[in-house]
C-alpha cells in the first residue's frame, strides 16, 4: 500500500493518474483497475457489462477532493479476463474482497451502481471489517413479479435519457465483454434478493438515485434506504437517469463527498 502524501494531488494530477491502469493478480485473475489521489480508500465498482471506464467523471474530481479513489474491472469484464461463464452477486462479491485484501486497503467506502450495489451489499455482510461506508448508486434488485422483463424496459426508456457521450463507453465495453456473459450475469442478478441482507449491515449508508431514472422504482429504492444504517433517505439527484454518476456528475460526485 502506498504511503500517504502530505497533500492532495490537483485535479490534473489526478486525472492523468486516472488516465492510466493497473494490475494485480488476485487468484484466478489478473485484475485491471485504476487508482488515483491519496487519503482514505474510496472503491466505485461498475454495474452490469461494463468496466472502471465508465467513472472517468468521478474518479479524478474525488481523488483530488482528498481520497484514494479506485475502480476494478469484475472478473470476465472491461479488461479483467475470466473463463466462460458468469459470477453470482456472492461470487462478485468476493472477487471484491479477494482484491481489497490484496491491496492492502484497509476499511474502504464502497459506491456500488446499478446491479454492483447487490455486490456491495454482499461485501458489506460477508466483510464488514472492510466496508467503511457504503453507497447505492441506482440500485437494482426489486422484487418484482417478471423483474427482468420490466428492468428492461426501464434500460430501454433510460438509453435518450442518457448523455451521449456514454454510449460509446458502454457499447465498447458490451463488445468486450460479450452478450453471453452479460446475459448471464443479468439472469443470475436477478436471482438475487438484496433484502435479507439490510438488517445485517453494519456500515453506515446512502441511497443516491437519479430523479430521471426510468429503471429504479422509487419505492425500491426508499425501502432500501429505511432498512439500511444511516440516513433512512434517499438522495435524488436532479437531471439524473440511471448512469447518475455520469449523467450528473457534479451532483454525483457531491453527494458522494458529503456523505464520505
Amino acid at each position: 500500500m502506498r504511503p500517504p502524501a502530505t497533500a492532495a494531488p490537483g485535479l490534473a494530477e489526478t486525472a492523468a493518474a486516472w488516465a492510466g491502469s493497473q494490475r494485480v493478480r488476485v487468484g484466478r485473475w489478473s485484475v485491471r483497475f485504476r487508482d488515483a489521489g491519496s487519503g482514505p480508500p474510496l472503491v466505485l465498482v461498475h454495474g452490469l457489462g461494463v468496466s472502471a471506464d465508465y467513472w472517468y467523471r468521478n474518479g479524478p474530481p474525488l481523488a483530488a477532493a482528498g481520497f484514494r479513489v479506485l475502480a476494478p474491472d469484475l472478473p470476465g469484464f472491461g479488461r479483467t479476463e475470466a473463463a466462460v461463464g458468469a459470477l453470482s452477486v456472492p461470487e462478485q462479491a468476493a472477487a471484491l474482497r479477494d482484491w481489497a485484501d490484496t491491496l492492502g486497503l484497509g476499511p474502504a467506502l464502497f459506491v456500488g451502481h446499478s446491479l454492483s450495489c447487490q455486490s456491495v451489499l454482499e461485501l458489506a455482510v460477508q466483510a464488514p471489517d472492510a466496508v467503511r461506508r457504503l453507497v447505492l448508486a441506482s440500485p437494482t434488485g426489486a422484487p418484482w413479479r417478471r423483474r427482468m422483463l420490466r428492468q428492461g424496459w426501464g434500460f430501454l426508456l433510460d438509453i435518450p435519457r442518457e448523455d451521449p457521450h456514454l454510449v460509446p463507453v458502454v457499447a465498447q465495453a458490451y463488445l468486450r465483454a460479450g452478450p453471453l456473459r452479460v446475459w448471464r450475469t443479468w439472469r443470475r442478478g436477478a436471482d438475487h434478493d438484496p433484502l435479507p441482507l439490510l438488517p445485517h449491515v453494519r456500515a453506515p449508508s446512502r441511497v443516491v438515485v437519479g430523479a430521471r431514472d426510468p429503471v429504479v422504482s422509487p419505492d425500491f429504492a426508499e425501502m432500501l434506504a429505511r432498512g439500511l444504517p444511516g440516513e433512512k433517505r434517499v438522495v435524488w439527484i436532479e437531471g439524473g437517469a440511471h448512469a447518475v454518476h455520469f449523467s450528473a456528475a457534479e451532483a454525483f460526485n457531491r453527494a458522494i463527498l458529503e456523505f464520505a
